[in-house]
């Protein structure tokens, strides 16, 4: 046997090996072999192909790119590797580049699983007619696919179209459908459940501001919607025990926000002011009548949001009040908002695109969690900026809405120091959400659940709300 043949030969034992691994579900041996087939015969792409799909489920999202990228080097127009490349981008955080890839895909092969790949991508990006449209033609090319069919149903629920989505649900009950298809299909009925069962009571507290129909219908929550959502916890126990670690290191930053207050939360916390000239300039026009639309409608939500919010010190340590309270400040910072649900929690299942893995609670299981969360984890916390911290993370991962969860989540931090005689936070341009706070939610995700970097940003926060007023009072 020549050279030639040998390698050859050593390149179909490698690809046996790696494929027979990867079917009993050992992919690290897979990986392993895949690789030894892409030193063979690198020119192979098979290889590249199968060697990106291992590397994507052992979670080596970089690899696997790499890996893909190869095997479209080597054959551009091959539809896989261009698909698999869409969702090793999206794992990376990097959705638009994700987008690309599955429109290329798409563009090799309109096969029934690359359409429903682009359409859930286009979903993340709310072009949901595009999205229902690639799915009903992989349904059009393979009326079997059910995943395409339980993807649609998703999409209704997120367009709002509520009856469409639980007649749907129904029908796909009566088929036969893998493991997680049907438990994705159950929860999103018990989802839908909570939807017809509280909507009455939402709809009057927005319309009449009359509060008492909700708190005794989340008195009433069925028990298959207080069940909890285990890997959601994980996270938020951490922040817990680092809370408890570092009690007592952290600065204590006192002061007595002006009177008006809630004015000024508000307009920094979408945000739409920076600085005390940009406030002054806002607060004249709101005296003069401006009639509030777009970011600055948004804006004076957010001051209904706050003073409610302060309203409900010492009403949180009971599970479902605590529930009522965070869907009514929701439910006034989201009021007349295009898309969003005010005060309803979410009824698909969202997930971060700057943090693909991190577990969100599943919507059947949000409010079992997040009054657990408060049984077992806020009320074992004294207040404070640790509490206030944990808060903060809680709302941040857990994401119990569809949108608007940051302005909840910041609302209930300052209400926390608020309560505890702390001065609350302001978020300067480079402090916010969209500035150094969300890397510091990152980092505490990522290093063991230490609240370290998210106290330290939010005690600067804390001194530029000082500085503020300050300012402000001097004008």
């Amino acid at each position: 046997m020549n050279k030639g043949s040998a390698t050859q030969q050593a390149w179909f034992v490698s690809m046996n090996i790696g494929k027979q691994s990867f079917q009993q579900g050992r992919i690290g041996d897979a990986v392993g072999a895949f690789s030894q087939a892409t030193k063979l015969q690198p020119r192979r792409v098979e290889g590249w192909v199968n060697l990106g799909s291992a590397l994507l489920e052992t979670s080596r999202f970089e690899e696997s790119a790499v890996a893909l990228n190869n095997a479209i080097t080597l054959q551009p127009k091959l539809m896989v590797p261009h698909m698999l490349l869409g969702d090793a981008l999206r794992q990376l955080g990097e959705m638009h580049l994700a987008l690309g890839s599955y429109r290329q895909a798409v563009a090799r092969q309109r096969s029934p699983l690359s359409l429903n790949k682009l359409a859930c991508a286009l979903r993340v990006r709310r072009q949901y007619e595009e999205a229902g449209a690639l799915y009903l033609e992989a349904l059009h090319l393979d009326p079997n696919f059910s995943l395409a069919a339980v993807n649609l149903t998703g999409l209704h629920i997120e367009m709002g179209q509520f009856e469409e989505a639980s007649r749907q649900l129904a029908a796909l009950l009566t088929r036969t459908l893998p493991r997680m298809e049907r438990e994705e299909v159950l929860g999103s009925q018990r989802a839908l459940a909570e939807y017809f069962r509280l909507n009455d009571a939402l709809t009057t507290l927005r319309t009449e501001q009359n509060i008492e129909p909700l708190r005794t219908a989340l008195s009433q929550t069925p028990a298959l919607a207080l069940r909890t959502d285990e890997p959601a916890l994980k996270n938020l126990r951490r922040y817990v025990e680092s809370a408890h670690q570092l009690a007592g290191t952290a600065e204590e930053i006192t002061g007595s926000p002006p009177q008006e207050w809630p004015l000024i939360e508000a307009m920094f916390m979408i945000p739409l002011v920076h600085s005390v000239p940009e406030y002054l300039t806002i607060r004249e026009q709101l005296a003069n009548g401006q009639i509030a639309s777009g970011d600055l409608l948004e804006s004076c939500n957010m001051q209904d949001a706050v003073v409610a919010a302060r309203a409900s010190r010492g009403k949180l340590a009971d599970p479902a009040a605590a529930e009522l309270q965070l869907r009514h400040w929701h439910l006034l910072a989201c009021r007349d908002v295009d898309g969003f649900l005010p005060g309803h929690f979410k009824y698909t299942q969202n997930w971060s695109t700057s943090s693909p893995t991190l577990k969100r609670v599943q919507p059947a299981l949000a409010s079992g969690t997040f009054r657990h969360f408060i049984t077992q984890m806020y009320n074992t916390l004294p207040p404070g900026l640790l509490r206030a911290a944990v808060v903060l993370m809680a709302v941040a991962d857990l994401h119990p809405f569809a949108d608007g969860n940051g302005r909840v989540a910041v609302t209930w931090l300052n209400r926390e120091l608020e309560w505890a005689g702390l001065m609350p936070a302001l978020s300067s341009r480079e402090l916010g959400l969209k500035g150094e706070l969300s890397g510091a939610l990152k980092a505490v995700r990522t290093n063991g659940g230490d609240l370290a970097p998210l106290v330290a940003l939010i005690i600067r926060a804390q001194r530029y709300a000082l500085e503020f007023c300050e300012y402000l009072g001097s004008e």
